[in-house]
């Protein structure tokens, strides 16, 4: 096995890198993965870890391949497709450095996953496996795992700014496959498929029968409830009788629909639904407002022109826990069922 440890990268830097910069990196050319997937996976890790934060600088290519012994046009390829991917950016005249992205924040969210793969391959080490044998056996549980993942499809009847998919797949750990409710009902080639092929199907209790009639009739299909999550509502709870609620999106019909979503679990507000170009034009009194509820989406933006006073709570959606504990029942018993 042939391993290079970095310990410090380029003596001559450039003058936008004042302090060393150290990527503990190893290139092993035993290793089952190529030189580039190791390279870039082990800047991920250092992101995670918070070695690389936002906005510091990485090396510059050519330095960084000299000290790994590595292919320049290696190293390249592996900045190219980090900058590609939102993990990093590229400044002409500046430099490469870690970018301050979602990309970037999602992944050191995910930082309890690499943990769990830190904490088994200690245990494996401790058994004897070495690192090839801890990869080849890591590979195969992953290939019998998704060879049994069972296929879940969401089917959607909000506008996409309302995620009810990611916090259903948030809440099970599971992929879904989301289709929107309007090109099912159109009879769209790839939605008819992608219900067909589902394992199970997901989709909110008003509408389970509407999609009922379009699945075939053995498809097992679960009704959840959405509601506003605790945060929002604790903060919506205490507002005085007839406070009024502004909801802004970047589409009306979104904005109509947080509003809906809201009406239907809190009874004592008054509320109106706006877009963000509304907002903007300044044809809409945000004084005569309680309490603004926008989408991520746009959030930043509008936050320009509300005013100080005037607090803004972004709109996520919880699912109901009794529907969830359900639905997460259902799953583990279906994909039981797979493995047998």
């Amino acid at each position: 096995m042939s391993k290079r440890l970095i310990t410090k990268i380029v003596t001559n830097m450039p003058a936008y890198m004042k302090d060393p910069v150290l990527l503990p990196i190893v290139v092993d050319t035993g290793a089952p993965l190529t030189i580039a997937a190791q390279i870039t996976e082990q800047i991920k890790l250092l992101i995670v870890r918070g070695s690389l934060k936002p906005n510091q600088p990485l090396p510059p290519g050519v330095h960084l391949a000299k000290h790994l012994g590595v292919n320049h046009n290696t190293v390249a390829l592996v900045y190219n497709e980090l900058i590609n991917s939102g993990y990093l950016i590229g400044l002409r005249g500046k430099g490469t450095f870690i970018a301050d992205s979602q990309s970037v924040k999602q992944i050191i969210a995910r930082k309890s996953f690499y943990d769990l793969l830190d904490q088994a391959f200690r245990s494996a080490s401790q058994s004897g496996l070495s690192v090839s044998e801890f990869s080849a056996a890591a590979y195969a549980q992953a290939v019998l795992v998704d060879r049994h993942q069972i296929n879940v499809a969401f089917v959607n009847f909000f506008p996409d700014s309302i995620d009810i998919g990611s916090s259903i797949q948030s809440a099970t750990g599971l992929a879904l496959v989301s289709i929107d409710w309007n090109t099912l009902k159109n009879k769209e080639a790839e939605s008819v498929q992608q219900l067909l092929a589902a394992d199970l199907v997901v989709t909110t209790i008003k509408n389970l029968w509407d999609v009922a009639k379009l699945a075939d009739p053995n498809k097992e299909i679960i009704g959840i409830d959405v509601q506003p999550d605790m945060q929002l509502l604790s903060c919506i709870s205490p507002l005085p009788r007839n406070a009024k609620l502004l909801f802004v999106c970047k589409e009306q019909i979104s904005s109509e629909a947080m509003k809906e979503i809201i009406e239907y679990n809190v009874h004592h507000v008054e509320s109106e639904a706006v877009t963000l170009e509304t907002v903007q034009n300044n044809k809409c009194d945000l004084d005569q407002f309680d309490l603004i509820v926008c989408s991520s989406q746009v959030e930043s933006r509008l936050s320009k022109y509300v005013p100080q006073n005037l607090k803004v709570m972004t709109f996520r959606i919880a699912i109901d826990p009794i529907n969830l504990l359900v639905l997460q029942a259902r799953l583990a018993a279906v994909e039981m069922e797979k493995l047998m």
